[in-house]
């Protein structure tokens, strides 16, 4: 086997390990996901909003927004149904009155107690366990892969369509 050979084998089975890897992470947190929601009845976003606003009381939408990666929009609809359910409560600031501060509720730390140790916290202590030069490699090598995935292929109007015409078949 040439040198170039032996090397397109060894990237393809890194290639195959890589996906596998990314694929089960994918399904475990999934999981995770699935059953906190079944536990609390609200979806993982508004947990991941719950617990952001836990450790930082008093984040700006802005911030928080900033901090998961969010679009203030989305961000804005789920601070509407944190509220709803009474988890956060949301409050001008005194300096600006333009600014609104977001604080967590009893009720909402209620929720938070209740739900440590579950989803929300398990992807962020996994990876506060791993050592600096693979937190590294990890931060890395996943904004180099999200650099390559579209953000919405799997709402595209093309993808709309192709899933339509696989469920005709």
């Amino acid at each position: 086997m040439s040198l170039s050979t032996n090397k397109a084998q060894k990237r393809k089975e890194l290639e195959a390990e890589a996906l596998l890897a990314a694929r089960t992470l994918v399904d475990r947190m999934r999981t995770l996901y699935r059953e906190l929601e079944r536990l609390t009845g609200a979806p993982i976003a508004q947990h991941r909003v719950l617990s952001c606003i836990a450790t930082e009381p008093g984040l700006a939408a802005a911030r928080l927004a900033a901090k998961l990666g969010m679009r203030p929009p989305a961000v804005s609809h789920v601070l509407k149904s944190l509220t709803e359910r009474g988890w956060i409560a949301r409050r001008r600031t005194v300096d600006d009155q333009r600014t609104v501060s977001i604080q967590i509720t009893d009720l909402g730390q209620q929720v938070v107690n209740a739900s440590a140790g579950s989803a929300v916290g398990t992807l962020q202590r996994a990876v506060s366990g791993l050592e600096t030069a693979d937190l590294s490699k990890l931060a890395n090598g996943l904004w180099a892969l999200l650099e390559r995935l579209p953000e919405k292929d799997v709402d595209s109007p093309t993808a709309r369509k192709r899933v339509a015409q696989a469920k005709k078949r």
